[in-house]
């Protein structure tokens, strides 16, 4: 009896796998474009993203996509990853049949200004650049979302 007890918690203390591994997908973010003063409509941004996932959840690293490096504070509660490093955070949720993750998030990325100091109207063709601070991209929050299938 105490044998089988035994056996049941150190299943239960087993870390899920079923997450481990490399995943591919597509992240995109809702950028909006500084007009002076005035906001654009949200703008969605798409990339090419890749995230490592080891030891049953609890160790991330996001290769490829917004926030590249090592996640230390990395969570796990029941089929969702929850990690965090200065304004970046995310969730991955695992589907039910275990082949997807969907992400939310929010990720830093560079404030966009449009015609700054110019005059109202018609674009005068200048593209837009990022806004700066002692040669440093000043950056912004913006909603982050993703969907990635298992690498094979």
């Amino acid at each position: 009896m105490f044998l089988g007890a035994g056996l049941i918690s150190v299943f239960a203390a087993q870390p899920d796998q079923r997450v481990d591994g490399i995943w591919i997908g597509t992240e995109t973010v809702m950028m909006q474009e500084m007009h002076g003063m005035l906001k654009s409509e949200p703008i969605a941004q798409s990339r090419p993203a890749k995230i490592a996932i080891a030891q049953g959840g609890t160790l991330l690293g996001v290769l490829e996509g917004y926030g590249t490096g090592r996640y230390n504070d990395v969570k796990r509660v029941g089929n969702t990853i929850v990690f965090h490093a200065g304004q970046r955070t995310g969730q991955l949720t695992l589907s039910a049949d275990g082949n997807a993750l969907t992400e939310k998030g929010i990720a830093p990325i560079p404030a966009i200004i449009v015609n700054y100091g110019s005059r109202e109207g018609a674009l005068s063709g200048e593209k837009p650049r990022p806004l700066t601070f002692e040669n440093k991209p000043l950056m912004t929050n913006a909603p982050v979302t993703g969907v990635f299938h298992r690498q094979k």
